[in-house]
């Protein structure tokens, strides 16, 4: 059975709106294995950050407010303030990935649990009005207030606010924002004139008082491995293993924003003067706050990718069969044999014979990366031609079991399965290409179902799958 090896690779997270995505791709760096013998080891990639930087599409209405022959109605959206982002999403460094192939030709990548993010807010309210200031209609968004009315430019709304996303943010992460007094939060205050209403008609001062204190949500759909997807917290994405030395692929975090609040409104109103008659103070206005609650529709996000550098062990054996020559009856013979890893991780392997009489070491062996190790095979002649099939299992993902063909005195050691006098077995033929011959690997069919495809290297992978892997090739 070829050994279960695990990869931990760093990697993080999080989204911006409308694809506006943030700097360009990084790659991670092998590091020191923690546990060579475990094979794992931890690669990072620095923090990541998105941002939400645009309003909020979503409108919240006040609906009309009235009081005598003055009529208000209020419109806000959720947006940021100057340039700083609405919504800041950050992983640190240490949000982690684990790699594991248990089955041949594939590798899971699955985020784990551990490093916990940060989520920022800040906002402001941007106000549009409609009224109806006794008989004369006045209608201002949000730019014509500021470009037209407001002093320096902002409306008197900020608000701040910072939470926690639980790692990779399949759980979701909140950030509650604070609420000011509604006495003491005017957006705006305006004379009637700088409204477009006529002096001789009335004057006064139109003022807009609103709190709210919304909770934003940001919660990843999935995480993406190429065109492999982790879509729950624990799950893993599949993605292909080909002989290489590592595994480099690209990761993306897929998500949503949302928020919900209850909006406070309330108008103010002085009049000073009706048809150029002083009220001095005698005509009143009084407007009930208006409370709107609000759930602003799910904004998809996606973050900046990632690229993860994974190190492999990648091993390899002889191709061509071994002879061992003529030895008497009686005789030995042994032959010391290269078994190379030219991977970035350590190489784990056992070593077995079909043939009683060709030995080979038993128990766990180990090779360093980019090292290689001697395997010596010793044959005890009985006069005979013999052959042995030699078979290497290790923790190569994509070629976790190799075998070769040593022999001696004139055994047939071609590319079939030979027994211990030396005689043909049943070979071994895959899609009609006799696979002790043909190196093999393996391809996801679109459907999913798995599929043997004879000579499979970088290039079929790099149509199969977006996932980018670079390595030295196995000798030939």
């Amino acid at each position: 059975m070829a050994a279960t090896s695990r990869i931990l690779g760093r990697a993080a997270l999080f989204g911006t709106v409308a694809a506006a995505l943030l700097g360009s791709a990084s790659t991670a760096q092998a590091a020191p294995c923690t546990s060579a013998a475990a094979n794992k080891c931890t690669v990072g990639v620095g923090e990541m950050k998105a941002q939400v930087a645009n309003a909020f599409g979503d409108v919240i209405d006040s609906g009309w407010m009235e009081s005598g022959k003055i009529k208000v109605r209020a419109k806000f959206n959720i947006a940021p303030i100057g340039r700083e982002p609405l919504v800041s999403v950050t992983l640190p460094a240490t949000a982690l990935v684990e790699a594991t192939w248990t089955e041949k030709g594939f590798i899971d990548l699955k985020p784990l649990d551990g490093a916990t993010g940060k989520m920022d807010v800040r906002y402001t309210l941007l106000p549009s009005i409609e009224a109806s200031i006794y008989g004369i209609s006045i209608t201002k968004d949000a730019t014509g207030l500021i470009n037209d009315n407001i002093q320096g430019a902002s409306f008197k709304y900020d608000v701040k606010a910072s939470g926690t996303v639980p790692s990779w943010g399949f759980d979701p992460g909140q950030v509650k924002t604070p609420a000011p007094a509604l006495s003491q939060s005017t957006i705006f205050s305006l004379p009637f004139d700088d409204l477009g209403v006529d002096p001789g008609t009335v004057e006064g001062t139109l003022a807009i008082q609103a709190a709210t204190s919304p909770t934003f949500t940001f919660k990843a759909k999935e995480v993406s491995f190429g065109p492999a997807s982790a879509g729950a917290k624990g799950a893993a994405a599949r993605v292909i293993a080909s002989d290489a030395d590592f595994l480099e692929v690209s990761a993306t975090i897929r998500g949503e924003v949302s928020y919900a609040g209850s909006l406070d409104v309330k108008p103010n109103v002085v009049v000073d003067s009706v048809a150029g008659y002083p009220t001095f103070g005698l005509t009143k206005f009084s407007f009930n706050t208006v409370s709107k609650a609000y759930t602003g529709a799910p904004v998809a996000v996606s973050s900046n990718t990632v690229n993860l550098h994974i190190p492999l062990p990648n091993v390899k054996v002889p191709t061509a069969p071994v002879s061992l020559g003529d030895v008497k009856s009686g005789g030995s013979a042994s032959k010391t044999i290269s078994i190379q890893n030219t991977g970035e991780l350590e190489a784990v392997y056992t070593v077995t014979s079909s043939g009683a009489s060709f030995k080979v070491p038993g128990g766990e062996l180990k090779i360093a990366p980019k090292g290689k190790a001697d395997l010596v095979v010793s044959y005890a002649s009985n006069g005979g031609a013999a052959s042995s099939t030699i078979t290497v299992k290790s923790n190569d993902p994509d070629s976790p079991e190799q075998t070769f063909k040593i022999g001696a005195n004139g055994a047939d050691i071609s590319s079939s399965e030979d027994d211990e006098d030396g005689a043909r077995s049943k070979e071994r033929v895959v899609g009609g290409i006799d696979s002790t011959v043909v190196d093999s690997g393996c391809s996801v069919s679109p459907t999913g179902s798995r599929t043997t495809t004879p000579g499979f290297g970088l290039a079929a992978l790099g149509l199969a799958v977006a996932a980018v892997v670079r390595g030295a090739r196995r000798r030939r």
